[in-house]
């Protein structure tokens, strides 16, 4: 049976089938419920006249042919989701592992060779002011 629970999560898909089965009824009427079951039947009930209990066996109808169909759209976007994440989540710790590498790496070489490696510090500390100051005063 279809309750109230089920209207409020397949509010909208189920908005649609409504509209299908009851062809008279627009957005605007439907959209006034917002997934309150009882005010949708009773809507339903005075704009065509059938009677509550029918209403309600096609409701129910709907969402029992649909539902599967949801349920499967849902997992599956679920499945798409974790995956996602799980690559995400992979690509991230490949980043740290190559980040970790090439410090190792840089601390290696400046171990090996401080002055060099002060040295070339030093030379990109003045090329890259230089370049900043060349390029500063032209923009004056």
């Amino acid at each position: 049976m279809l309750t109230q629970a089920h209207i409020e999560g397949g509010w909208t898909e189920l908005k649609g089938k409504v509209k299908e089965v009851w062809g008279d009824l627009n957005d605007d009427e439907l959209r006034q419920f917002e997934g309150d079951l009882e005010q949708l039947v009773g809507f339903i009930q005075r704009s065509t006249g059938e009677a509550q209990e029918q209403i309600e066996l096609r409701l129910a109808e709907l969402d029992a042919r649909f539902r599967p169909m949801l349920e499967q759209f849902s997992r599956a976007a679920r499945q798409y989701y974790n995956q996602t994440i799980d690559s995400t989540s992979e690509a991230a710790e490949r980043v740290r592992q190559q980040v970790a590498e090439r410090r190792a790496q840089a601390e290696a070489v400046v171990r090996r060779r401080p002055f060099e490696s002060v040295a070339i510090a030093l030379g990109a500390g003045l090329v890259t002011g230089l370049v900043v100051g060349v390029l500063s005063s032209r923009s004056r």
